[in-house]
């Protein structure tokens, strides 16, 4: 990785000024790896959190955050397995988004809240992050486990979500062996969007769940799926 390398995130939030933006872009010409994943980032757009606040992140958390990518890669080694048909954004090029997601709300709520009280746990990592594909309707979405400290959470975001009529809510399911586990319900806005943080406890945090859904249900109070599945995909 040469020293311009180390640029590629300044360059895709705007940060550089016009001589580093310049020099960064004659770079790009002659460096594949940079332009694979600035294509990764840009393709990744339309996923990302829909509404959030900018702000400065905590000085060294950029570092953290690739010092922990760093760590992983070290400890996985050149002979680690990774279950089928999984995808994973970590490590690859998309370890820079792990910066990029910093925009996420979710993730700026805590970066605010480790400013006001400095002991509080800091952001580890994203360890999963998969598209969720449609099902019935034109919907998209994500679906993010997030490790912070000894606290995982699981982080769903939908856009294009038809509109809700009376008590109807969406649903989030974490399932294994077909057997559904309720994992946060939202309502979206006028706009088809809605996200949900679900706090995942031990049980959670240690099952191995095999896929993650979405479902239209009749109202709150559904212990088990009742209405249609609109979004789902393995993790």
């Amino acid at each position: 990785m040469t020293r311009h390398c180390d640029h590629l995130l300044d360059y895709y939030n705007q940060h550089l000024n016009e001589s580093d933006k310049a020099a960064f872009e004659k770079h790009l010409e002659n460096c594949s790896d940079c332009r694979e994943a600035l294509r990764e980032l840009h393709g990744l757009n339309e996923f990302l959190p829909y509404a959030s606040e900018p702000i400065d992140p905590p000085e060294g958390l950029e570092e953290r955050v690739f010092a922990n990518i760093e760590q992983h890669d070290r400890d996985a080694g050149p002979f680690r397995k990774e279950k089928p048909r999984r995808r994973w954004l970590f490590p690859s090029a998309a370890a820079v988004l792990a910066l990029s997601l910093l925009g996420n709300a979710y993730l700026f709520t805590q970066i605010q809240k480790e400013e006001e009280t400095e002991e509080q746990a800091v952001i580890d990592q994203v360890t999963q992050y998969v598209e969720l594909a449609a099902v019935t309707g034109d919907a998209k979405g994500t679906a993010s486990i997030i490790k912070q400290g000894e606290q995982s959470s699981l982080v769903v975001q939908a856009s294009q979500l038809k509109d809700l009529t009376k008590d109807e809510v969406y649903q989030v399911w974490l399932i294994k062996d077909e057997k559904p586990r309720r994992a946060g319900t939202f309502v979206t806005g006028k706009d088809g969007k809605g996200s949900v943080v679900f706090k995942m406890n031990e049980e959670f945090a240690r099952e191995d769940w095999d896929t993650v859904a979405i479902t239209l249900e009749p109202d709150a109070n559904s212990q088990l799926p009742e209405g249609d599945i609109v979004l789902a995909s393995e993790i």
